[in-house]
């Protein structure tokens, strides 16, 4: 316990509260780690029953307003979808999805 008070504290110290919001996501179990027959890897964060959000998994990249603005605008490192990504898979907390090509590329181009 102590080792990962001491994460969390470095964490907090890199993220502010970012790692707060991005560990609620880990915690209700939000992020999809999806892959496709040919090797296209996404992860999806559920916004809503309808909605969701898609992250990169080999770059800083995010489609929600917050990785615009605060990222590519202000020089935050990262908004807290891409971090709930990468804590979540780091600790094994993803659910893992396949979905055929056409689907993931349809998601990739924001229809799916």
């Amino acid at each position: 316990k102590a080792l990962n008070r001491i994460y969390l504290n470095r964490l907090s110290f890199l993220f502010d509260t970012t790692v707060t919001q991005a560990l609620d996501l880990v915690d209700r179990k939000c992020i999809s780690h999806i892959t496709s027959p040919s090797g296209r890897e996404l992860y999806q964060i559920q916004r809503s029953l309808t909605e969701f959000y898609i992250c990169l998994n080999n770059c800083n990249y995010c489609t929600c307003a917050s990785f615009s603005f605060h990222v590519l605008r202000k020089g935050q490192y990262m908004c807290k979808h891409k971090l709930a990504t990468l804590l979540s898979s780091a600790m094994g907390l993803c659910k893992e999805v396949q979905y055929s090509d056409e689907t993931v590329a349809l998601m990739l181009e924001g229809e799916g």
